[in-house]
C-alpha cells in the first residue's frame, strides 16, 4: 500500500485533486461585495454567503507494513468479547453424550497452536481421544469420580510435555530462518537443562498451550474440564506413549455441558496481585464478575 495509490477514493492519496477541485470552486464563487469595504445588497431571506473551505494537508498515512500485528489485527471489540470469553470459561462437572463436529475439533486445535512457548520450540504435543473403546479404557487410569467425564465427553485432550526436545530440531529447522537454526540445540540445552530440568521447561511451555485451548474451545462453545486425578504411567501405557520422552500436566475432558455450570469466587485481587514488590498490593484491581457484562 502506498500513500499516492488511486483506490480508495477520498483518502490521504489524494490531496492534490481536492485542493485543485476546491480552487476551482472558489474562482467561481461570486466576491461577497461587503468584503471589499462596498456597501452589500440587502441579504434576502434564504442567501447565505459563499462558504470558504480552508485548504487541508493530507493526513499521515500509516502504511499496514508499519502496523504491529496488535493495530492490522484488533477492531476495538476485543475487551468485551475476551470479557464474555473469561466469564462463560467453567470446569464442567458433567458432560452430554455428544460428539464433536470435526471442523470444531480442528478449530480449537488451530487457536491452540498459536500459544507462545521459548525460541518457538513447541515441546508439547497433544492426542485427542474421541474413540469410544478407547475412552473406556482410559478410564483405567483414572479416578472414580473422573471416569463419567471421559466416557461422556466428546473428546479428551491429552496435554504431553516433551521431555527430550533436542528431537525436535530436525523438525525446527523447516520453520526457522537459516541465521537461527545452529542455535537452536544451544538454546534447549542451556533452557532445558542449566536453568531448568527438562521436564520443568517442558511443562512450563506446554501450561501456557493448555489456557489457549481451554479459551479456544469456550469460544466454540465447548465446555472443558481440566483433570490432574489420573495415574500417569497408566495413561501413558494404555496409548502406547513412550514413558521416558513425555509427562502428562493434565487431561481435559471436553464436549458439550449437561449442567449449566456456575460462577465461581477467586481471592480478592488484592491477595493475588503486586505492583513492585509483595508489600505493595493492587488495590485498585477490580474482580470480573457477570454483572460486569452489563455495566
Amino acid at each position: 500500500l502506498t500513500a499516492a495509490g488511486g483506490g480508495g477514493g477520498g483518502g490521504a492519496g489524494s490531496s492534490d485533486e481536492s485542493s485543485s477541485s476546491a480552487e476551482a470552486a472558489s474562482s467561481e464563487q461570486p466576491s461577497n461585495p461587503s468584503s471589499s469595504g462596498k456597501k452589500g445588497r440587502k441579504s434576502k431571506k434564504g442567501d447565505r454567503a459563499p462558504l470558504t473551505i480552508p485548504e487541508q494537508a493530507p493526513r499521515p498515512f500509516k502504511g499496514i507494513r508499519n502496523m504491529s500485528r496488535i493495530e492490522r489485527i484488533l477492531d476495538g471489540s476485543e475487551p468485551q468479547a475476551f470479557k464474555r470469553l473469561t466469564l462463560a470459561r467453567f470446569s464442567c462437572k458433567e458432560f452430554e453424550k455428544k460428539a464433536i463436529p470435526d471442523e470444531v475439533l480442528n478449530q480449537v486445535l488451530g487457536l491452540t497452536l498459536r500459544a507462545p512457548t521459548a525460541f518457538n520450540i513447541q515441546p508439547y504435543k497433544v492426542l485427542m481421544v474421541t474413540d469410544d473403546l478407547l475412552k473406556l479404557r482410559l478410564t483405567g487410569g483414572m479416578m472414580d469420580s473422573n471416569k463419567d467425564k471421559i466416557l461422556k465427553a466428546g473428546a479428551t485432550a491429552i496435554f504431553l510435555a516433551d521431555k527430550d526436545p533436542l528431537q525436535l530440531v530436525p523438525k525446527l529447522e523447516r520453520i526457522k530462518p537459516e541465521e537461527l537454526q545452529s542455535e537452536i540445540p544451544r538454546y534447549i540445552r542451556f533452557f532445558g537443562e542449566k536453568i531448568n530440568s527438562p521436564k520443568e521447561w517442558a511443562l512450563k511451555n506446554t501450561m501456557i498451550a493448555v489456557s489457549f485451548y481451554l479459551l479456544a474451545a469456550t469460544s466454540l462453545g465447548l465446555a472443558t474440564a481440566p483433570m490432574e486425578g489420573f495415574n500417569e504411567d497408566v495413561i501413558l501405557k494404555i496409548l502406547g506413549i513412550p514413558e521416558g520422552r513425555y509427562t502428562i500436566p493434565l487431561v481435559i475432558p471436553t464436549g458439550y455441558p449437561a449442567g449449566t455450570g456456575k460462577f465461581t469466587k477467586r481471592l480478592p485481587p488484592a491477595e493475588v496481585f503486586y505492583f513492585n514488590s509483595l508489600d505493595e498490593p493492587a488495590s485498585n484491581v477490580r474482580a470480573i464478575t457477570d454483572s460486569s457484562l452489563v455495566e
